[in-house]
Formats: C-alpha cells, sequence, structure tokens
C-alpha cells in the first residue's frame, strides 16, 4: 500500500479533533447563509415595490419563480458536488470560485435600475434574483455537505455546527439591524441602498477566502452514479434515519418560519409597537446564541435529539406565554416571553444541523459512498418548498379571516377575527409543528451508541475491505 493510500485510509477515519482556527473560519462562513436570507426576506419586497418601482403583482411573480427555482437547483448541486474531482477536494473549489460571485451577485439584487419601461425593470429584478438564487446554491450547497466531512466525530460535529450557528445568528441580528440604518445615513435611497450592497456583498464574501484556506475536507472518493433527478429525491427516502432527520428539521424550521411570518403583524396590529420588532427579535436572536453551549453540553453528555425536545418543550412554554400577553403590559414582560421562546429556538435550530452529518454516515452504510451534497441539498430542497407553501398558507388564512391592506401610511384597525388568528398561529402553530418533531426527536434511531458502532464499521471496511454480515444486517435493520 502506498504512502498516500494509507494516508487517504487515516483521513477517511475523521476521529480526529478539529483545530480551533479550522472550527472558526469554517463557521465563520456561514454569516453568508445566515445574513443573505435575512436581508431579502426583510427588505427585498419594499425595495422592488417602493425604490425600483415594480408592481406588487410583478414583485410576487419574482418571488414565486425565484423560490421554485432555487429549490430545484439544489439537489443538482448536490450531485455535482458529490462527484466533483479536484486536487482542492470536492467541496473546497466552488468556495473560492463564489467569493467573487458573492460579492457580484449581491450588488446586482441591489443595483436600483431607473429604465423607463416596468417590464424591463422587472426583467433586471428578476434575472438577477435568480443569479443570487444559484450563487447561494453553487456556495451554501457544498458549505452544508462539507460539515459533515471535516470531522466524522459526533461530539466534534456538534462542536463545529454550535459554532455556524453563532455566526449565523450574529449576521442575521446584524443583518436585521444595520441594512435600513446603512440607507438612512446615506441620503439619498438609491445611493443607500448600493452602499449597503457593497457593505454586506463584501461581509457575505471575504469569509469564503478563510474556508478556502483553512480547511480541508476528508480524503473521501467521489460518487459515481449517473444523473438522475428522480434518484435525487427519491433515494435519500429510502433511509430511515434521513426520513426521522427530515421529520425534525422541516417540522422545526417551519415552526421558525411561522414566527418570522405572523410576529410583524403580531407587533403591528396586537401589540401596537411596530418600532420595536427589531428590538424584540434582537432580544431573541441574543438569547438562542447565549444558549448555544447550554445544548451543546446536552448533545455531549446525553444525544442531540434530546437537546431538541428539550428545546421544544421550553419553545412551547414561550409560545403560550405570548397567548396571554396584553398590549398594556410592560416592554419587560414581551422582552423575557421573547427570551424564552430564543431559549428553546436555539436547540431547535442547531440540533438538526449537527444530526446531519451523522445521517451522512448512515448515507455511506447504504449507497456504498459519500454522499453528503445529495442528502444536505434534498433536506434544503424539501425545506423550501414548505417555507414557500407555509408563508402562501399564512397570508391566505390572514385573508380569510377579514385582514384590511393599509393606505398609504395609515395603519387600518383589523376586526377581532384577524387579532384573534395572529395571536393564534404564533402561540398555538409553533406548538402543532414542535410536537411532531419532538416524536420524530424520539423516533430518531442514530444515539451515540449506534453512531460509534457505525464509524467503527465504516473504519474497518475502508481499510480492509472485509464486513461482518451480522453486523451489517444489524445496522441496517436499526438505521435504515
Amino acid at each position: 500500500m502506498s504512502k498516500e493510500e494509507k494516508t487517504n485510509k487515516q483521513e477517511a477515519k475523521g476521529n480526529d479533533k478539529v483545530p480551533g482556527l479550522t472550527k472558526f473560519f469554517f463557521a465563520l462562513g456561514d454569516v453568508y447563509g445566515g445574513g443573505v436570507f435575512n436581508i431579502m426576506n426583510f427588505f427585498y419586497a419594499i425595495f422592488l415595490t417602493d425604490v425600483v418601482k415594480i408592481p406588487a403583482s410583478y414583485a410576487s411573480l419574482i418571488f414565486l419563480i425565484g423560490k421554485i427555482w432555487d429549490a430545484f437547483t439544489d439537489p443538482v448541486m448536490g450531485f455535482l458536488t458529490d462527484r466533483t474531482k479536484s486536487r482542492f477536494g470536492r467541496r473546497r473549489p466552488y468556495f473560492l470560485v463564489g467569493v467573487p460571485f458573492i460579492f457580484l451577485s449581491f450588488v446586482m439584487v441591489w443595483y436600483p435600475v431607473s429604465f423607463q419601461s416596468v417590464f424591463a425593470r422587472f426583467l433586471y429584478a428578476f434575472f438577477s434574483y435568480l443569479f443570487l438564487d444559484v450563487v447561494n446554491t453553487m456556495v451554501l450547497v457544498p458549505y452544508t455537505a462539507m460539515s459533515a466531512e471535516i470531522t466524522l466525530d459526533y461530539n466534534e460535529r456538534t462542536s463545529i455546527n454550535s459554532l455556524r450557528l453563532v455566526f449565523s445568528l450574529i449576521s442575521s441580528l446584524l443583518c436585521a439591524v444595520l441594512p435600513m440604518m446603512i440607507v438612512q445615513a446615506a441620503g439619498d435611497v438609491k445611493k443607500g441602498y448600493l452602499l449597503m450592497a457593497t457593505t454586506f456583498g463584501t461581509f457575505f464574501a471575504l469569509p469564503y477566502l478563510g474556508v478556502f484556506a483553512f480547511t480541508k475536507e476528508k480524503n473521501f472518493t467521489p460518487a459515481a452514479t449517473k444523473f438522475s433527478f428522480r434518484d435525487l429525491i427519491m433515494e435519500p427516502l429510502k433511509i430511515k434515519t434521513f426520513r426521522t432527520y427530515l421529520a425534525m428539521y422541516l417540522f422545526a424550521y417551519l415552526a421558525i418560519d411561522t414566527v418570522s411570518i405572523i410576529f410583524p403583524y403580531f407587533m403591528k396590529y396586537y401589540m401596537g409597537k411596530p418600532s420595536m420588532v427589531s428590538i424584540v427579535l434582537g432580544v431573541l436572536l441574543i438569547t438562542e446564541v447565549v444558549f448555544i453551549p447550554f445544548y451543546a453540553l446536552i448533545a455531549r453528555k446525553k444525544s442531540k435529539n434530546l437537546a431538541y425536545v428539550f428545546g421544544a418543550i421550553i419553545w412551547s412554554i414561550g409560545g403560550i406565554l405570548t397567548f396571554i400577553v396584553k398590549p398594556s403590559w410592560p416592554d419587560m414582560v414581551l422582552f423575557a416571553f421573547s427570551a424564552i421562546i430564543g431559549a428553546g429556538v436555539s436547540a431547535v435550530a442547531v440540533m438538526p444541523h449537527t444530526i446531519l452529518g451523522d445521517v451522512t454516515d448512515v448515507g455511506e452504510l447504504k449507497f456504498g459512498d459519500r454522499r453528503e451534497g445529495m442528502l444536505s441539498s434534498m433536506a434544503t430542497f424539501l425545506r423550501k418548498i414548505a417555507s414557500a407553501l407555509a408563508q402562501a398558507f399564512i397570508l391566505l388564512i390572514l385573508g380569510l379571516a377579514g385582514y384590511i391592506n393599509p393606505v398609504g401610511n395609515e395603519i387600518p384597525v383589523q376586526p377581532q377575527s384577524v387579532i384573534t388568528t395572529i395571536r393564534v398561529i404564533l402561540a398555538i402553530g409553533p406548538i402543532i409543528l414542535l410536537v411532531f418533531g419532538v416524536w420524530a426527536a424520539l423516533r430518531y434511531p442514530l444515539k451515540p451508541n449506534v453512531h460509534k458502532e457505525l464509524i467503527a464499521f465504516l473504519n474497518k471496511k475502508r481499510e480492509t475491505g472485509k464486513i461482518a454480515e451480522s453486523e451489517l444486517e444489524k445496522l441496517r435493520k436499526e438505521l435504515i
């Protein structure tokens, strides 16, 4: 056996400790994933309608088609990155190539075009939005997949992904507060948006130089199957462990989406304090960050699915409390309730990301090669479809309840049916979703002891090519 082959096998074991510098620079890359979607969700619609002067119906079409396009490109990118061969590995080349494109696409999407033709402005916004989606997919799919390849160690994955979420949440907080401050400080709105775009485009792009330079994936052999979109969708669903993880992930993030969509309505029409939305969300996000080490400890001492369950329970308590809060109560009470929800969201948000890395090990057991890209992209594909449906469903319910659209700067008085609907969606909606997430978490089969057995089996298979059929059958029965 050659020296290179021995090195490759040693690397593939992956149960080594990850250097702190590697953890830092890899986790820093998630300022892009955590921040870009916040900026787009909070501010892009009003930018299109009020700055670029695109009719709301045209703007909704951009979002709808963009979501569908983005969802379907994820599995394709997962397939490509699993099969990439280069001296830099399967994932890292996309980080280096992505640096200029991250900056360019973000500036393009916020460029305030002033064509005379409405349709021309629409076309520019439409294609720049699709370009941004392509760049997101090109960078974030391999980035997510690589989180499972830096190490195969159960606890190290928790540590890496916890630090990722810290940077993600810090970025989310900055992207919720700073963009409009930058726009307003510029004096001119169009110049302000360009300044904001170049600032955050740089902020999002530069970390990937560090991700490329300071991280290294394990030397797994690229997958070799032929392209089939049907297989990209169906193959992961054949794995019981993946299906269970998927339920945990989807119900967790549907609950997060529900809060994100309905909370501004809650603050504006029930609490009567629309100006405090950013402050209350800031309290929630800061609490998320603070509680990450707590849940990481539970994951190390017990299990990741138990940490998820614990967080879901805390969130549910906070949700019930928001249903009893009154507009006349002191602001500190609202901050406290928001902090309780944030303490729960911390586990529900981070644990699915740490679990995905372990699930990809089951994928190797099933397929015989590493398909992190396929599994992670399948998860994001379904998450984006579910998110789009959730947004449409919530807005439909508000419409059926009798929601009155504002005219100009006027804040309309909503009928009681709308107020009640908003309160129920905010408090009860996430709880119902979390019940299903907890049900999946309690059924999650890949406990720490089982994962240890799985890694030992896979290492032995890579080293010797020999497998114990009885052990293989036992693991298949438990996990597949």
